[in-house]
């Protein structure tokens, strides 16, 4: 039996041994791996417990991007005829972009039958391998390999890439090719970082962010160097690598030309009104909760302009206000394009924090910050995660149930039903009465909610049954705390 006095010696060589770390990791004036680890450990928790829990119920874009690559890769169809958002009012299926990434979504989901797991696990890893190459341009541009793991990973678990890796939104690829251009760049591989620029832009508009990059990487050697010549052999390479990624453009688009003469008649489409992306972020999010952000953004910005801390690595300026500038040319503002922005702001904070607290006051202050967010987020979102919706297929089996030729059959339903039924004719319900269609030849279905529906385009069944009439009710089911109903029209 242990004593009192070695129980308490214990407990008192316990306590020292917590508080000796706990010192060493505060106070420590560079990194260590044991500081390194404790964020990295902190960082996995948060994308173990957010997996397929961040905004399952309220982001249309994970069914709506998955329904763009799989009309493209199995039923041919580079249009939208599930979402019914043309081009360039949406995106518009991959008419005009997305055709690479949809390639890549194929290849990866069809074996797992496109399930939003598998989608989430993609997503995340384009998340993680874009970490990398944000890790290997570091190294290169002069980081210790512990200091670029801390940015890294303390860059990974802020909202707009927990945003990133938790969607299918064709971000996460345009992203990856941007900073690979970046690194390519800034590993004389200027060819290809031009091809993979462009490349960048043909999977989502919000790609152009990759040619500003190398603009900007191109601008602070100069500004680094102060050496102003026109260097002819670099911006040769760049431009060729750039027209061999517009030839493949080409390739994939052969009609965009005729398409975007159309749309010149009525330039107004291209704009869907909401301003810059970083207002989105900023200032359209609940309670303002990114306000303190900016905050520390702008604070930075000040004091690294004030101390001239840009003469010895004028990169991350000089992106952050590229992109900033850009966002305003950019029509479709849409605050999950944030992560293009954020990347170089991000280093530009983290090079102005003081180099004895870079290692422990960043990390701390991000996890701080978001933490509790990711918490709420975890409470609202668990109960209709994406390992779920499998249990949606009950609507499926309803209908089948009806002895009805599903392959001649039209369902139309809020937007969390398309996995269910993406190999036959589904529609987002909105479409049907936003395009002021008529009702298709053969049965068609109506799956709608009793309850107010998260998505703000969607209707609960009293209102949509003012557009789809001559419908008869047929089945009702409950799914996460939530009651449908399944109504049938005949020919």
């Amino acid at each position: 039996m242990t004593s009192a006095g070695q129980l308490n010696r214990y407990r008192a060589r316990t306590a020292a041994s917590a508080r000796t770390l706990i010192r060493a990791v505060i106070y420590a004036n560079k990194y260590s791996p044991v500081s390194v680890s404790i964020v990295a450990i902190f960082v996995l928790a948060v994308y173990a417990i957010m997996f397929g829990n961040y905004r399952p119920h309220t982001s249309i874009d994970t069914q709506w991007s998955l329904s763009y690559s799989y009309n493209f890769c199995v039923k041919g169809i580079d249009t939208d005829p599930t979402f019914g958002a043309p081009f360039p009012i949406g995106q518009g299926g991959t008419v005009a972009f997305g055709k690479l990434a949809a390639m890549v979504q194929c290849a990866s989901l069809a074996p797992f039958n496109w399930s939003l797991v598998a989608a989430n696990v993609l997503s995340v890893v384009g998340v993680v391998l874009s970490m990398v190459a944000i890790f290997a341009f570091l190294v290169g541009e002069g980081f210790s390999r512990l200091s670029a793991v801390t940015c890294c990973l303390t860059l990974a678990v802020t909202e707009p890439f927990v945003a990133m890796a938790s969607q299918s939104r064709y971000d996460y690829i345009t992203f990856l090719l941007a900073v690979c251009g970046l690194l390519l760049a800034a590993r004389q591989q200027l060819v290809v970082a031009g091809l993979i620029s462009v490349l960048a832009m043909e999977v989502h508009p919000i790609g152009i962010m990759g040619p500003i990059y190398l603009i900007a990487y191109e601008l602070s050697r100069k500004i680094q160097t102060r050496q102003l010549r026109l260097e002819f052999d670099r911006v040769a390479k760049l431009v060729l690598g750039s027209t061999l990624g517009l030839a493949v453009y080409f390739i994939l688009h052969p009609g965009i030309l005729t398409l975007l003469a159309a749309v010149s008649r009525n330039p107004t489409e291209l704009n869907n009104g909401a301003g810059h992306f970083l207002y989105g972020y900023f200032f359209g999010q609940k309670l303002y909760r990114h306000l303190p952000e900016l905050a520390v953004f702008v604070a930075c910005l000040l004091v690294h302009i004030w101390r001239r801390d840009y003469v010895q690595w004028p990169f991350p300026l000089v992106a952050s206000l590229a992109t900033l500038l850009v966002g305003f040319l950019i029509p479709h503002g849409n605050f999950y394009y944030t992560p293009f922005w954020y990347f170089p702001s991000f280093l530009l904070v983290f090079m102005t924090v003081s180099v004895a607290w870079r290692a422990v006051a960043v990390p701390v202050f991000v996890l701080v910050l978001f933490v509790p967010q990711y918490a709420v987020a975890y409470v609202w979102g668990h109960k209709y995660s994406y390992a779920r919706q499998g249990e949606l297929q009950v609507a499926r089996s309803a209908i089948a149930s009806r002895d009805t030729d599903l392959s001649h059959a039209h369902i139309f339903g809020d937007y969390i039903f398309w996995p269910a039924f993406k190999d036959l004719s589904f529609e987002w319900a909105p479409s049907f009465w936003f395009n002021q269609r008529r009702f298709p030849s053969g049965t068609s279905y109506l799956i709608c909610g009793l309850d107010p529906p998260y998505c703000p385009n969607e209707l609960d069944c009293a209102n949509e049954l003012l557009v789809f009439n001559d419908m008869r009710l047929i089945e009702q089911f409950s799914w996460a705390g939530r009651d449908y109903l399944i109504y049938e029209r005949g020919e």
